[in-house]
């Protein structure tokens, strides 16, 4: 009976420190006021409007165990941004904010500050590629974004009043800025980065360190009502850290159902299929061509003992099975780059299923807006029916390449080359870069999709290159015209050039100087084989200085020389 009464003491000690006690005067102005809160729409995930109308989120929830502890009559407003939260505030059109950051740059002159009820980091989000960034000291000098009059914009121009940031609306805007290169950063409180890239998909993004300020969240109330202020503290000292916890760990781990493309699902099916068919034909062929060399090797055995008998017909003989080893070695060698070339095909129709892609997203928008117009459709179709063509192409191309018979016809090279630059011609409008064509009209006799393959893959390169360049020093030439009855194509860019000491493996098979996820190596290899043994034509490349419209210039030109006939 007395440890029974010792539990119960103890139990009602528990339940009593939760509890607030109020005095007569501030239980009365509770009852007797609604306060107006100001929230915002879309603060992920700390606060926002959810589908239904309410308020959601961290704070939300944390706030409601306030309003629960102290018995508040609340109204919720919803505003468009922390800005307008502020003037509603300084208007006297709402009484609260119930998830605010501190700063000294931040106007206390109409609202007073609670007790912080939670600390973050202010974090750095930028492309994957990125190194870890171990404090805003190491990008200072770089184009940053921040949200317009949030926390960590405060608390940034605080400390680095000199910088000019790119200010944006909501945490989405600042990341598509990452995303599109107008911005090397976003900064922001990192629950925000990581549950807005979720959220919008942005995969190409991360959090790649903090800038070593923290985000203190509090709750801000207007001067008229500052004798709420106690009473919340003693909220906040009330509610137990594992709700809190619990609340946090929630929205850490909020899934989102990505929309699912049943195209896509079945595009990626067939590319599975025709791998796996691939592959299965490669083994095939492989055992029976390992079948084939033991049994010339036990056949070759057989033969030595009778060499004595007959040394002329052996030699004969011999000379013979070494050239059909040669032989069948040749075709082992290409069976084996099989694998290599299907990622390659992937490669290049990443580009025209974006092309699609785009179009067909911005004919719908367009369409729902009233605004899209015949021509434009037409000329829609055609683009998208030539991507597709192009996607048709490429897988026949590269199994033409397989083939030891192939039909050779007569094709006006500058045509090949405006279709290669189409095929292209959304990476080069992307990165803004300039084509400065001299073409002249020329025909020669051969396998004019090869050809197109091989400009492709350098055109890619120098894109690669020129994407991180200075805009307004993005070119790439084209110089054609013929000589002793060969044709001359002359391909060069502004890129800076090929480093001295790699120039001479850059046809190697396998040898890249991007990352592992850019570039396989076998682009540039494939080109050099194309030319020289379907084509027989030359391939080289060299660093060259040049100057066009009175500025220097440094870059590799890769040059192809092909007979006419």
């Amino acid at each position: 009976m007395r440890l029974f009464f010792l539990i119960l003491l103890f139990f009602n000690f528990v339940y009593s420190s939760q509890e607030i006690a109020f005095s007569n005067s501030s239980k009365e102005y509770i009852d007797k006021n609604i306060f107006n809160i100001a929230i915002t729409k879309n603060w992920y995930p700390f606060s926002f409007r959810g589908d239904k109308g309410e308020a959601s989120g961290i704070s939300s929830e944390y706030w409601d165990l306030v309003v629960q502890k102290l018995g508040l009559k609340t109204n919720n407003i919803f505003y468009d941004s922390f800005y307008d939260q502020l003037e509603a505030l300084k208007a006297g059109k709402s009484d609260i904010i119930f998830s605010a950051g501190d700063s000294s740059t931040l106007n206390r002159s109409f609202a007073t500050f609670s007790k912080e009820y939670l600390i973050f980091p202010i974090s750095i989000a930028t492309k994957k590629d990125e190194n870890f960034i171990e404090s805003f000291n190491e990008i200072k000098d770089k184009k940053i974004a921040v949200g317009n009059n949030f926390t960590s914009h405060n608390i940034l121009k605080e400390h680095y009043s000199n910088i000019d940031f790119i200010l944006v609306d909501n945490p989405k805007s600042g990341l598509e800025k990452v995303l599109n290169d107008e911005a090397f950063a976003y900064i922001d409180v990192k629950p925000v980065l990581t549950y807005n890239i979720a959220k919008f998909e942005f995969d190409e993004l991360k959090v790649s360190g903090n800038s070593g300020f923290n985000y203190l969240l509090k709750i801000m109330v207007r001067n008229e009502h500052k004798e709420l202020i106690p009473l919340i503290n003693q909220a906040i000292d009330s509610i137990d850290k594992k709700e809190l916890d619990e609340i946090v760990l929630k929205w850490n781990n909020v899934q989102f159902q990505s929309f699912i493309d049943y195209k896509t699902i079945l595009f990626l099916v067939v590319i599975i299929f025709l791998g796996t068919l691939a592959f299965t034909h490669r083994n095939v062929t492989l055992n029976i061509l390992n079948k084939k060399l033991l049994k010339t090797v036990e056949d070759k055995t057989k033969e030595l003992q009778n060499l004595n008998k007959n040394l002329q017909n052996m030699v004969n003989a011999k000379t013979n099975e070494l050239l059909e080893k040669d032989a069948i070695i040749n075709q082992q060698s290409k069976m084996a780059a099989m694998g290599e070339m299907l990622e390659n095909i992937a490669h290049q129709w990443r580009q025209p299923l974006s092309i699609i892609s785009t179009i067909v997203t911005s004919m719908k928008l367009k369409k729902e807006l009233g605004m899209l117009q015949d021509d434009e459709f037409v000329r829609n179709m055609d683009m998208i029916n030539k991507s597709s063509q192009h996607l048709s192409n490429t897988i026949d191309d590269f199994r033409n390449f397989f083939k030891v018979e192939k039909e050779s016809i007569e094709f006006d090279i500058s045509k090949s080359i405006e279709k290669a630059i189409y095929l292209l011609s959304s990476r080069i409008e992307n990165h803004d870069i300039k084509i400065v064509q001299n073409l002249s009209t020329v025909y020669i006799t051969s396998y004019e999709n090869e050809f197109i393959q091989v400009l492709i893959n350098i055109l890619n390169n120098s894109i690669d290159i020129l994407k991180d360049k200075n805009q307004n020093d993005r070119y790439i030439f084209l110089d054609l015209y013929t000589k002793d009855q060969n044709v001359v194509l002359k391909i060069k860019d502004s890129g800076g050039g090929i480093d001295n000491s790699l120039i001479s493996r850059i046809f190697e098979p396998y040898f890249t100087t991007k990352y592992k996820s850019q570039g396989t190596g076998i682009g540039l290899y494939m080109s050099i084989e194309i030319i020289s043994k379907h084509l027989n034509g030359e391939l080289t490349v060299t660093n060259q200085e040049f100057s066009y419209k009175n500025s220097s210039f440094i870059g590799a030109e890769f040059t192809i020389k092909i007979p006419i006939r």
